[in-house]
């Protein structure tokens, strides 16, 4: 199973890499190509933010294609191509699962198989420098949830704590697509999705919607009235 990471021209400029574009279809822009998971293919959309202005301290921001599941990866020294791709494959697992027993949207032996499954997933990755501009506008809006949080909490970067819990806020929350025709939840999205590739039997996967009330309410989450919708 290929696992597509698409980066934006920051994040490539600050991994000092020399990514080749995606490859475009006729009449298609080149650089700003549509990304989809299906099931050859788990793609994410990659961005990274400063902190503050001309910080150490950054924030890189992941979006799964499909789903908009959201992770946060605090960083502030320089990562490999392979250091990012292994960082985010444990960051977005253990942030789908910790999302799932906060919700108590699956029992914690489940979600431990659940893991177990993922991690057994051969996955070879590829790197491409490309923006998709569909899900470019829910990533800038969780760089706002960054930038509020640590102006709020007068700090300069994200703890992994935070990070966790705005993740686990923001992937619970409905998400309008195609212009406010659809709406999906992040996080049911991606178990649906992990269900399918698994080939597991549950044809439905739980509702997270019916357990919203099971939300970490943490202090280090600072909620904002976002001008327009997720």
């Amino acid at each position: 199973m290929k696992l597509l990471l698409s980066t934006t021209n920051a994040l490539n400029k600050w991994l000092k890499s020399d990514l080749p574009r995606c490859p475009a279809k006729e009449g298609q822009r080149v650089g700003v190509n549509f990304l989809a998971s299906d099931e050859q293919s788990l793609c994410w959309q990659l961005h990274i933010i400063d902190n503050a202005y001309k910080s150490r301290d950054k924030t890189i921001i992941a979006c799964e294609a499909n789903s908009r599941f959201i992770v946060f990866i605090p960083v502030d020294i320089k990562l490999t191509l392979d250091e990012l791709a292994t960082r985010l494959q444990m960051e977005w697992q253990y942030s789908l699962a910790e999302t799932l027993q906060q919700l108590r949207a699956m029992s914690n032996s489940k979600i431990a198989m659940l893991l177990s499954e993922l991690s057994e997933l051969n996955m070879d990755t590829h790197w491409v420098k490309n923006t998709d501009l569909s899900i470019s506008g829910h990533i800038s809006d969780a760089g706002l949830w960054v930038n509020q949080t640590l102006v709020d909490g007068k700090q300069e970067e994200l703890s992994s704590e935070q990070a966790l819990d705005l993740a686990i806020y923001l992937n619970s929350q409905p998400k309008q697509l195609n212009k406010g025709k659809d709406k999906i939840i992040p996080v049911k999205c991606l178990l649906e999705y992990c269900n399918k590739q698994l080939g597991a039997t549950c044809s439905k996967a739980p509702d997270p919607a019916d357990n919203i009330s099971e939300l970490p309410h943490a202090s280090n989450i600072v909620y904002l009235k976002l001008s327009k919708p997720l």
